[in-house]
Formats: structure tokens, C-alpha cells, sequence
């Protein structure tokens, strides 16, 4: 992964405890973090988010801050500062997802467009989590079958910090609440619109922001998705309540069979005929 300094990724601890070998371990850990953080009184939507992924960092960052993308950005011409031509280099190849794309796009807002533009792989500042930490600890077992897997896990809204202020249109300061916000709300707009070639407002002031979309039919609705947006310039986010969990290597097949009987598998988290297909041709051994 590409170096995070001064750019706005979320930093991860180091994992803690004996690793994860089995779902009730997992079960057991992630208990006792959710019993450490959870708000009574909630309602169906969780605040307490899940990523799995194959390999630690002691940063997460979404696509335009990975190495091929920024290795990219780094040999455009012109003498702009990285983060800047990170930034022309997303709103060019959007532009032309938005362009080429018009036919399947009609009637979409700006945050629609960009989450569909995250949805069908392109460069986004949006990094995926899930409110289902099932679906983490899938992740966290699929691919890479001789490296451990890892889970971070956080409550999402303390991401924002405290105190911070946020630059509104027409400009002004306000407090950014500390509270997961929607596709609609307008900062998300405005953060978003940013990517689009809408203009920079001069009291700009970027955060990593916690966003929950619409929820719809495929692999959103699936996965329970939940994103972090690290804005254009938003500096390292960190997270009192972070944690890393540890999924041992060896007990990664195992895991995956126990998720399997509790019906967590690449169909019903993907959703779509191709891992249909793949499920039953395994399920057959054929």
C-alpha cells in the first residue's frame, strides 16, 4: 500500500488477544466489543461497523490512495501537489465512467453515480464495511488461504472527530455532529460533488465522513454496506473504539464451512448468478 502520510486514511491497531480459529471465537470477541460500545436504544440500524480484510495495514484507504492509482496520479504532467493530481486523476476517469456510461446512468444524482462507480470497480474515496460482522469475518476468510485475515471493527460515527467544524454552502462554519450520515445529507453532497468538478469552497475544511446508502436489492442490501468517504485533503482519521481481530491462517477452511451452515456464502453475499453458479458447482464438486 502506498504511504498514507498526510493524507486521510483510518488508522488500525495492532491485533490484540489470540487469534480467531473458529465462529464462536469470533462470535465471543466481537460480543464483548459490541457490549463494550453499542447504544441502547438504537433501532435496527447499527452505528458499530465491520470490514474484513486478507492482509494487515496500519492504515485503511480506499482506491485512489492504493499504489496503482497513485503511481498514476504521480506521472501526470504538471507540477500540482499529489493529492492534487489524485484528484484530477479521479475526476478524468469519472467524467468518462459518466460519459461512456450515460445509456445505464439516466436520472442519477451525483452520490447515486458515485456509489454505482464504486459498485463496478472504479477508483473512489469510498472504503467498504459492513454492519454485519458475519460478512466481515467471510471477507476476512476468502482469498490469500496461507496469510492470516484480519477485522477491524469500529463504532462509525466517532470517526468525525468531536470538535470539528464543517464548511457549509453558502460558506460558513458550523459543527459537524458526530453521527453516520446519509447519501442525501448535504456535506455528503458536497464532498461528492467535489469528485464531479464542482467547485472547491474556499473555507473547505475535509473529513473522513461515515455514510450509510440507500439500501437496495443486490449486493449493498446483501453485504448490509456502510462506507467511510475520505475527502479530497481530510487528514489521518483515528477512532477510540477500533479494533483488530486476528483470523488464523490455518483455520480460515474451517471457518468458512461453519459460515457455510449458518448460510453466510458467496451467493447470499454477492447475490448475483455468477456466484450462484459458483456456489452450487461447489456445493456438487463439479
Amino acid at each position: 500500500m502506498a504511504s498514507t502520510s498526510g493524507i486521510g486514511h483510518i488508522e488500525t491497531p495492532s491485533a490484540e488477544g489470540p487469534a480467531i480459529a473458529s465462529l464462536p471465537d469470533f462470535l465471543a470477541a466481537s460480543d464483548a466489543w459490541y457490549r463494550k460500545y453499542s447504544v441502547k436504544d438504537h433501532g435496527m440500524l447499527s452505528d458499530l461497523w465491520y470490514r474484513g480484510v486478507n492482509r494487515h495495514f496500519d492504515s485503511q484507504v480506499p482506491g485512489v490512495y492504493r499504489p496503482n492509482f497513485t503511481a498514476r496520479a504521480a506521472a501526470l504532467e504538471g507540477t500540482k501537489a499529489l493529492e492534487e493530481k489524485r484528484l484530477e486523476l479521479e475526476r478524468n476517469m469519472l467524467s468518462q465512467f459518466r460519459g461512456a456510461g450515460a445509456q445505464f446512468l439516466e436520472n442519477r444524482s451525483l452520490p447515486q453515480l458515485y456509489f454505482l462507480a464504486q459498485h463496478f470497480g472504479m477508483p473512489t474515496r469510498l472504503l467498504d464495511w459492513s454492519t454485519n460482522p458475519l460478512a466481515a469475518l467471510y471477507f476476512a476468510c476468502v482469498g490469500e488461504p496461507k496469510a492470516d485475515g484480519f477485522i477491524y471493527a469500529m463504532d462509525a460515527k466517532q470517526i468525525i472527530p468531536p470538535n470539528a467544524l464543517r464548511a457549509n454552502v453558502p460558506p460558513r462554519r458550523e459543527k459537524l455532529f458526530q453521527r453516520v450520515m446519509t447519501m442525501r445529507h448535504d456535506f455528503v453532497e458536497y464532498a461528492i460533488g467535489i469528485s464531479f468538478w464542482e467547485p472547491i469552497n474556499q473555507d473547505y475544511n475535509p473529513f473522513v465522513l461515515p455514510i450509510r446508502p440507500d439500501t437496495v436489492p443486490g449486493r449493498i442490501g446483501q453485504q448490509n454496506s456502510c462506507f467511510t468517504l475520505h475527502m479530497h485533503g481530510a487528514q489521518p482519521a483515528s477512532n477510540p473504539t477500533m479494533i483488530t481481530m486476528r483470523v488464523d491462517a490455518a483455520r480460515k477452511p474451517a471457518i468458512l464451512e461453519e459460515l457455510h451452515r449458518v448460510n453466510i456464502n458467496q451467493f447470499t453475499i454477492f447475490h448475483d448468478l455468477d456466484h450462484l453458479s459458483r456456489e452450487i458447482r461447489k456445493g456438487w464438486n463439479a
